[in-house]
C-alpha cells in the first residue's frame, strides 16, 4: 500500500502566502459552499448555508463561492488531522473526531455553528479523566454539492487518515506520536465507515501496526452500517444539476452496497478487540426545504449488533446527534459519560506493549490448527439484528435462568431452553449473549445452522468455542498452539477427540476461577442432538466452572439425553411459550401505520391472539399490514388471517404459484431449488452464477430473490440468501399436497449442473492463475460430488456431464483449485461419493435389467480410486505446487488409473519410473530398509515424526512427509533399549535401557537428562509420556510404577504406585505384560496362569479382573493389549491370538478369533490393528470390532502403529519398515470427522471391508548406483548383492553378478575408460568385484585386498 508523502498537515493562513507543494491546498469543496440547491444531504449533519436563494444561478454560485473562500478557514475547520486540544501534562489518550458527509472539522461538532459551541474543545477539556487526553479532529472534502473527483471512495478517506495518524505534525512541527497511548474514535455518520476501513486497512499493513493495535475503542453517533435507502436519490438529484455528478462515496451509502458488506464481514472478525458504543438517532430529519422529515438512519443500520456492543438512543435527528447546546444537554452527557468510562478502563493499561511477530501470527495459527474460517459473530448479528427493543427481558428474571447464572463459582451447570419451532429462541438466545457480555462474563457461543451442513457438524462446535475460549484464556492458547507439533488434523479427526484431546486434557484442568458461558443455539437442528447433548453434558470434573446453556425445539430424542445429564450439574428447563408480552412489544414497535393508539393497540390484540406464541407468523403477519394502504385493506387482512404457519406457508406458496410471468415463476422456483438444497448459504453473487443470471439484468436482484419467492427468502446483513426459518424448508421439500413444492431429487440435480457448468468454464485455470475466478467456484469446488450423490440415477444428462467433465482436462483444473485452497480433503469425500453414486446405479441398473453403462461405472470407479491415491501419495507436492497436478503428476501414476490413461501417457515419453507399480495402485506408500540393523523392535509415529527403535540401541528418525531421515538421526542411546517413547509435541524423546534412562532434543540429537534406573535387571513393561509432556511414567515387571518429573533439573526417579495382585501365592512374582492409559491414571497388568487385571493408580484401586467369554476357557495368558484413548476399555490378544475387548467397571468382555500377536488402536479410538507374525495385519472398527480392512505385509513384524491422523499404518519387520496408506483408512478418517453426528443428507460410509489378499512382490531394493562415463551406460547394484547393466535406450543388458550369499552391494564405481565396473559387496571387509562392460559382463574376476 503507497500513500502520498506530505510532510506536514497544518493549515495555513493567507498571510502565508502561496502553499507550498508540501502541504495540502484545501480544496473548494472543504469550504461552506453558497451552492444554489437547497438540498439536503440525506446523511448530511450540516446545513451548510440555510440561507442561500434556490433560485440563484450558477454564476451567482460561483461568485459566492469564491467570496467564501475569503472568509476565515478556521470556521468550518482545516482539512486533515489537527489537534485542537493538548492537556498541559503527559496525555493518557488520544480522541480523534471524524466528520461526516457534508461535514466539516470543526461545524460537525458545533452546534448552530457557533464556535463556543465546538463542544470537543469548549466542553470535553473541563471534564475529569477527559481533560487528561488530547483531543484531535480529521477533516476531509466531503462536500458532495460540488464537482470534483466522481471516483473518491470511502477507501480513499480511509487511506488519507491512515497517512495522516503516521505522518502528520503538530503546530509545532513535531510528531503526533499516534499510537503511543490508548486511541479512541468519535466518527459521525460516514465517518464511521472511514474509521472501520481505516483500522482494517491497517491491520494488513506493518507500518501502522502501533497505532491500528493502540486503537481501543470507537463511538459511532448515527453511522450507516447498512445503508440508506436515501443515498441512491441524493445521488440522482446530483446527476440532474449542471455542475455536479454523482459521487462514488454516496453510492457505497446505498443499503447493503457490496461496499458496505464487504467492510462489515471484514469488520466483525476483529471488531471483538475493541470497545464498541453505537448511539443511534431517534427523531426525522428535515430535507427539501426542510418541509419534509424522514428518518435518515434506522436502528438497524445505525447498530451493528455485535456481543458486547453497547447501543443507546438519543433524542435527536440525525443532525442534532453531534451537536449540543450546553454541557448540561441530556445528549452530551450520554456521550460524555460514555467517553469517561472508556477512558477509565484504558488507564489501567498503563503500558501498551507492541506484540512480538509470534504473538501478531497466533490469531492466523489458531485459526488454521481449528480449521476456523468463519467468525460466529456472524450468526450473532443476524439474530440480533432481528431483536425488539423491550423483548426478552422476562428471562432475565426467570428463576431457572438466575440460578443457572448465579451458580456456586466452583460448580459447573447445564440449563435448557426448550420452545416451539418459530417462538424466537435464536433471538433470544442473542439477547442472552450480549446481556453476558455487556456484563462482563466470559462467554462463548455458537448458532447450529440448518443451512449449513457444517455448521451442523459437533466438531465445528467444539472447535469453534475452543477458538473463543483462546482468545479469553491466553494460558489455554499457548496450550492450543503447542498442539501445532502433534499434527493433528482437527477438521477431520472426530469431536470426540477434539473433545478430550483439546478440552479434557487441557481446558478442564486449568486452574482459573472465573466460570465460562457457553450458549448453544438449535441443538435441535445438529446432526446428532443426542450425541451432543452427552458430549455437552461431560463437564463434571472440569476445574473451570462452566455454565451451559442449550437451545432447541422440544423433542424426544432430546428431552431423553436430557434426564441422563448427571444431577451434579443442577439441569435445569425453561419452557419459552406464554410470554404475550414480547409478542405485544414487538407488534407495537413494527407496527408502521398511521392511526389512533386505540386501532393499533387493537390490531395488536388481535395479531397476538392469532399468533399461537409464533413469532415468525407474527413478523410476517406486521410485513404485510404495513403494506396497507386503506383502512378496509386492514380489516380485510385481519380477518383472513391464516390460522398456523402451515396455512401462512400456503398462502405464501400460492403468491408464487399465481404469479402471472412464466418467466418470473421459473425463475422463482430455480432459486427456491439452490436455496433449500444448498449445503450451505449462497451469497447474492453467487447464487446469481448458479442460476446463470446476468446480475446486471436485474435493478436489484436482492429485492427480485425476495418478491419472487413469496416470502419463503431473507437476505442477511453480509449479502447471503437463506430461508426465513428451517420450518419453511421443511414445508417446501415435504408434501406433496402443497400449492408449491419443490423436489430434493431435481434441486440436487439443478445444483450439480450448475456446479459442473461453474468447473468447466472456458478458460478457468487462467482465471484461477491470475486470482479471477468466479464467485461460484469456490462452492461448486466443494459441494458437486455431493449433489451428484443425492440425485436420482436415472437421468441422462447427469451421466453425460459427469462422463466429459472427468474424460477432460477441467478435472485437473478442479483438483488444481482444491489444492491452492489447502482442501485435498475434498477428494476423499468425492471419492467417497461418486463410490456410493456408483453403488446406486448399478442397483438401479439391475432392477431396471439394464445391461449397459458399463464404462461408464469403471471410469466412475477408476476416479474414486484414484482421488483417495493422490491424496496419499502426492499430497505434500500438491501442497507446495498445485499445478503440478498437470504435468509433473499423471506419469507417475498406474498405467490403469484414470489419470495416466486420460494425461498421464503423453507426458510419460521421456520418463522411465523402476520399483513403482506400473499398472494399478496398491497400499504400500513407502518403504524402509534395516538391514543393516541386527535387531528390530519399535514403531512411533506423533506429530511430525516417525521413530523406528533398532537395537542395539539406535533410534532412527524418518519425516512422515518426504520419508528423509533428520538431521539428528540416528540417536545413539549406547546400550541395548527396552522401550521408546515421544512426547506430545515431538519434541523429547525417552529411551530406557538396561542401566540407563536418556531424554533427548530431537532437533539436536543432544541428551539432556541421564537417569540410572531403579533396581538391576528387572524389565521394563510399559512407558509413557503424559498429555503435557512433563512427566515420564514407567511400569516395571515387578508391578512398580515409577514416575520421573522432566522439568527438574537433576530429576530422580518417584514411586508413583505398587501394583499387588491378591492371590498370587504359588506364582511367578513378576507380571508378564502391563499397559498404561494415556493419562496415566489406569493400568493393566497380567501375570502368568492369571486374568488380566486393571487398577487406578490413584490409591491404588483395584477395579477387576477379565473373565473369558466362556467358562469352561482358561484365563490364557495375554501378550499384548492397549487402553482405549477415550473410555475404560482395555483391547487385548490372548497367547493364542483371540482378540479381546474388556470394561473393567462393567465387566463385560467380547472376544473374535484372529492369529495376531501385536496390537495398535488409533489416537482416535476408532480402529485397531492385529499383525500377525507372518504379516497378516487385519484393521477392525473398536466399536463392534467389525473387520474394515486386510493386507499381507512382505515381513515378519515386531511392531505397529497408527499415523496421528489415522490415515496410515507404520510396520516394522526383520527387514523394512512399512508406510501403509489404504483407501479404507483415508475414507474412514474423513467418516469419523463427523462419527458422532449420524444422520447427515450425503452418503455414509460403508460398513464393509477391502481385503489386499496377495502378498507383495518382493522388492530388491537398489543400494548403490554407478554411471559410465564414456556413454549411455549405468549400473546398479542390489540389497540381495545382484549388479545390473542398464543400456539407457535399451533397458536392462545383463546380470553382471549374482551372488552366492545375502550381501548387498554398498559400492560402485566406474573406471575412467567406461570400460570396468567396480563395486564392493557386504558392510565389512575389501572384497572387491570387477566386470568388463565392454562385452556387456564378458570377463569377470574377483580379487581380495
Amino acid at each position: 500500500m503507497s500513500f502520498r508523502r506530505l510532510s506536514s498537515f497544518r493549515r495555513k493562513t493567507r498571510n502565508e502566502g502561496h502553499q507550498s507543494r508540501f502541504h495540502r491546498a484545501l480544496p473548494d469543496s472543504q469550504t461552506p459552499n453558497t451552492s444554489p440547491s437547497r438540498i439536503s444531504d440525506p446523511i448530511h449533519e450540516d446545513e451548510v448555508n440555510s440561507t442561500a436563494d434556490p433560485h440563484l444561478s450558477s454564476s451567482a454560485a460561483i461568485s459566492n463561492d469564491v467570496q467564501f473562500r475569503k472568509n476565515s478557514e478556521v470556521e468550518a475547520g482545516p482539512l486533515g488531522l489537527t489537534v485542537v486540544y493538548t492537556p498541559p501534562d503527559t496525555r493518557k489518550a488520544d480522541i480523534v473526531f471524524i466528520h461526516g458527509l457534508g461535514g466539516t472539522s470543526r461545524w460537525t461538532w458545533s452546534k448552530n455553528k457557533d464556535p463556543e459551541l465546538f463542544w470537543p474543545l469548549k466542553f470535553l477539556p473541563l471534564e475529569p479523566d477527559i481533560g487528561l487526553a488530547r483531543i484531535l479532529t480529521f477533516g476531509y472534502n466531503a462536500n458532495f454539492r460540488r464537482a470534483g473527483n466522481v471516483s473518491t471512495s470511502v477507501l480513499d478517506f480511509a487511506k488519507d487518515l491512515l497517512f495522516d495518524m503516521k505522518y502528520a505534525k503538530d503546530d509545532q512541527k513535531e510528531d503526533l506520536n499516534l499510537g503511543s497511548v490508548p486511541l479512541i474514535f468519535v466518527a459521525h455518520s460516514m465517518g464511521g465507515l472511514i474509521v472501520k476501513e481505516a483500522y482494517m486497512q491497517g491491520q494488513i499493513d506493518p507500518e501502522y501496526e502501533s497505532i491500528i493495535k493502540a486503537v481501543s475503542a470507537i463511538i459511532f453517533l448515527s453511522t450507516p452500517h447498512r445503508g440508506t435507502n436515501l443515498a441512491v436519490t441524493l445521488n440522482r438529484i446530483l446527476q440532474s444539476t449542471m455542475i455536479i455528478s454523482s459521487k462514488q462515496y454516496i453510492s457505497e451509502l446505498a443499503k447493503n452496497s457490496l461496499t458496505l458488506q464487504k467492510l462489515n464481514e471484514q469488520f466483525r472478525h476483529i471488531a471483538p478487540r475493541l470497545n464498541i458504543v453505537s448511539f443511534y438517532e431517534t427523531r426525522p430529519t428535515s430535507i427539501m426545504l426542510k418541509n419534509i422529515g424522514v428518518m435518515i438512519l434506522d436502528k438497524d443500520s445505525s447498530v451493528l449488533g455485535y456481543p458486547g456492543e453497547i447501543s443507546k438512543a438519543l433524542d435527536a435527528d440525525h443532525h442534532g446527534v453531534c451537536k449540543y447546546e450546553s454541557p448540561r444537554d441530556p445528549n452530551y452527557i450520554s456521550v460524555r459519560n460514555v467517553l469517561i468510562s472508556l477512558l477509565r478502563n484504558t488507564s489501567s493499561k498503563t503500558n501498551l506493549c507492541k506484540p512480538t511477530l509470534s504473538n501478531r501470527k497466533e490469531p492466523h495459527r489458531l485459526k488454521s490448527l481449528l480449521a476456523i474460517t468463519e467468525s460466529p459473530a456472524i450468526d450473532y448479528s443476524f439474530f440480533r439484528d432481528q431483536w425488539a427493543r423491550g423483548t426478552c427481558e422476562w428471562v432475565l428474571q426467570d428463576e431457572s435462568f438466575v440460578e443457572w447464572l448465579h451458580t456456586p463459582d466452583t460448580m459447573s451447570s447445564l440449563l435448557w431452553l426448550a420452545g416451539k419451532a418459530a417462538t424466537g429462541k435464536s433471538v433470544l438466545s442473542s439477547f442472552i449473549i450480549n446481556n453476558l457480555v455487556e456484563r462482563g462474563f466470559r462467554c462463548q457461543y455458537f448458532f447450529i445452522r440448518f443451512g449449513d451442513q457444517k455448521k451442523q457438524s459437533l466438531s465445528l462446535l467444539l472447535r469453534s468455542i475452543a477458538y473463543q475460549v483462546a482468545q479469553t484464556i491466553p494460558s489455554f492458547l499457548e496450550e492450543l498452539l503447542g498442539l501445532i507439533d502433534e499434527a493433528i488434523d482437527c477438521e477431520t479427526v472426530s469431536a470426540r477427540t477434539i473433545w478430550e484431546r483439546i478440552f479434557k486434557s487441557i481446558l478442564f484442568s486449568m486452574e482459573d476461577g472465573k466460570p465460562l458461558y457457553w450458549i448453544i443455539d438449535g441443538l435441535d437442528e445438529a446432526h446428532d442432538p443426542r450425541a451432543t447433548m452427552r458430549l455437552l453434558s461431560d463437564i463434571s470434573y472440569s476445574s473451570i466452572p462452566l455454565r451451559i446453556l442449550l437451545v432447541s425445539r422440544e423433542s424426544s430424542d432430546i428431552g431423553s439425553a436430557f434426564q441422563k445429564v448427571p444431577s451434579s450439574l443442577n439441569p435445569r428447563m425453561i419452557r419459552i411459550e406464554g410470554h404475550l408480552e414480547d409478542l405485544q412489544c414487538y407488534v407495537r414497535q413494527e407496527l408502521s401505520m398511521p392511526g389512533s393508539s386505540e386501532f393499533k393497540e387493537d390490531i395488536v390484540r388481535r395479531v397476538v391472539e392469532g399468533s399461537r406464541n409464533n413469532f415468525l407468523w407474527v413478523r410476517l403477519v406486521v410485513d404485510k399490514l404495513n403494506l396497507c394502504h386503506r383502512l378496509s385493506d386492514v380489516e380485510v387482512l385481519l380477518q383472513e388471517l391464516p390460522i398456523g404457519m402451515e396455512a401462512l406457508y400456503d398462502r405464501m406458496a400460492s403468491s408464487i404459484v399465481q404469479n402471472r410471468s412464466p418467466m418470473d415463476k421459473e425463475l422463482a422456483l430455480r432459486i427456491l431449488q439452490c436455496v433449500t438444497c444448498s449445503l450451505r448459504e449462497l451469497a447474492v453473487i453467487e447464487l446469481s452464477e448458479a442460476l446463470d443470471e446476468d446480475m446486471s439484468d436485474f435493478l436489484d436482484l436482492g429485492r427480485s430473490i425476495v418478491d419472487l419467492c413469496g416470502g419463503f427468502m431473507v437476505i442477511d446483513n453480509d449479502g447471503n440468501v437463506t430461508m426465513i426459518h428451517h420450518t419453511a424448508r421443511e414445508y417446501l421439500l415435504t408434501g406433496n399436497n402443497h400449492p408449491f413444492h419443490i423436489d430434493p431429487s431435481d434441486a440436487h440435480e439443478r445444483m450439480f449442473l450448475s456446479c459442473i457448468k461453474c468447473l468447466t468454464t472456458i478458460g478457468l485455470r487462467a482465471k484461477v492463475n491470475r486470482n479471477q475466478k468466479p464467485e461460484f467456484v469456490d462452492y461448486a469446488s466443494s459441494w458437486w460430488s455431493s449433489h451428484l450423490v443425492l440425485t436420482s440415477p436415472d437421468r441422462a444428462e447427469i451421466s453425460e456431464v459427469l462422463e466429459k467433465f472427468l474424460s477432460n482436462h477441467w478435472v485437473l483444473t478442479w483438483i488444481h483449485i482444491l489444492a491452492a485452497n489447502n482442501q485435498q480433503r475434498i477428494l476423499i469425500q468425492t471419492s467417497k461419493n461418486l463410490s456410493a453414486y456408483c453403488l446406486e446405479r448399478q442397483r438401479h441398473d439391475a432392477a431396471s435389467n439394464k445391461n449397459g453403462g458399463h464404462s461408464m461405472i469403471d471410469l466412475l470407479e477408476s476416479w474414486s480410486t484414484d482421488f483417495v491415491k493422490l491424496v496419499g501419495k502426492f499430497g505434500t507436492i500438491l501442497r507446495r505446487n498445485p499445478e503440478s497436478i498437470y504435468k509433473f503428476i499423471p506419469p507417475f501414476c498406474p498405467q490403469n488409473s484414470s489419470i495416466y490413461r486420460l494425461f498421464g501417457k503423453a507426458e510419460a515419453k521421456d520418463i522411465v519410473v523402476s520399483g513403482i507399480p506400473t499398472e494399478n495402485w496398491d497400499d504400500l506408500l513407502a518403504r524402509l530398509s534395516l538391514r543393516r540393523y541386527s535387531a528390530k523392535s519399535s514403531v512411533k509415529a506423533f506429530g511430525s515424526l516417525i521413530c523406528l527403535l533398532v537395537n542395539p540401541g539406535n533410534v532412527l528418525i524418518y519425516d512422515p512427509s518426504t520419508f528423509e531421515e533428520a538431521k539428528s538421526s540416528p540417536i545413539i542411546h549406547g546400550e541395548w533399549v527396552q522401550r521408546m517413547e515421544l512426547n506430545s509435541t515431538t519434541t523429547i524423546l525417552a529411551t530406557y535401557g538396561y542401566r540407563k534412562t536418556k531424554i533427548w532434543e530431537i532437533s539436536t540429537g543432544n541428551c539432556r537428562i541421564s537417569v540410572d534406573n531403579v533396581g538391576s535387571g528387572i524389565q521394563c513393561l510399559s512407558i509413557l509420556s503424559t498429555m503435557k509432556g512433563n512427566t515420564l511414567l514407567i511400569g516395571n515387571e515387578d508391578g512398580r510404577i515409577w514416575s520421573l518429573d522432566l522439568d527438574q533439573q537433576s530429576p530422580a526417579w518417584q514411586l508413583m504406585a505398587k501394583l499387588e495382585e491378591p492371590g498370587l501365592e504359588g506364582c511367578s512374582p513378576n507380571s508378564s505384560y502391563m499397559t498404561l492409559n494415556g493419562d496415566g491414571t489406569l493400568a493393566a497388568i497380567a501375570y502368568k496362569g492369571l486374568p488380566l487385571s486393571a487398577w487406578e493408580l490413584a490409591g491404588p484401586v483395584h477395579i477387576g479382573h477379565c473373565r473369558r467369554a466362556r467358562e469352561d476357557v482358561a484365563p490364557g495368558e495375554v501378550i499384548d493389549a492397549v487402553w482405549h484413548p477415550h473410555s475404560p476399555e482395555v483391547l487385548g490378544l490372548f497367547i493364542e491370538g483371540t482378540l479381546f475387548k474388556w470394561h473393567p467397571y462393567e465387566g463385560e468382555t467380547v472376544e473374535i478369533t484372529t492369529r495376531a500377536s501385536k496390537l495398535a488402536i488409533s489416537r482416535d479410538g476408532n480402529l485397531l490393528a492385529a499383525a500377525g507374525a507372518r504379516g497378516m495385519v487385519n484393521v477392525y472398527a473398536t466399536s463392534d470390532l467389525a473387520l474394515l480392512y486386510q493386507f499381507i505385509s512382505q515381513d515378519m513384524l515386531h511392531d505397529l502403529t497408527f499415523s496421528p491422523d489415522g490415515r496410515r499404518l507404520y510396520d516394522i519387520g526383520s527387514t523394512y519398515a512399512n508406510v501403509w496408506e489404504p483407501d479404507v483408512l483415508m475414507k474412514f478418517a474423513e467418516k469419523a470427522g463427523g462419527s458422532v453426528e449420524s444422520g447427515s443428507e450425503t452418503a455414509s460410509f460403508p460398513q464393509s471391508f477391502s481385503k489386499y489378499s496377495n502378498s507383495l512382490q518382493k522388492i530388491d531394493t537398489v543400494t548403490v548406483l554407478a554411471t559410465s562415463p564414456a556413454g549411455r551406460l549405468y549400473s546398479y547394484g542390489t540389497e540381495t548383492g545382484t549388479v545390473y547393466l542398464v543400456d539407457t535406450h535399451k533397458g536392462k543388458l545383463v546380470d553382471m553378478y549374482k551372488p552366492k550369499g545375502s550381501l548387498s552391494i554398498e559400492k560402485m564405481s566406474w573406471s575412467n575408460d567406461g570400460r570396468y565396473d567396480l563395486h564392493h559387496v557386504g558392510d565389512s571387509g575389501t572384497k572387491h568385484f570387477g566386470n568388463d562392460c565392454e562385452n556387456y559382463g564378458g570377463n569377470f574376476y574377483e580379487s581380495f585386498n
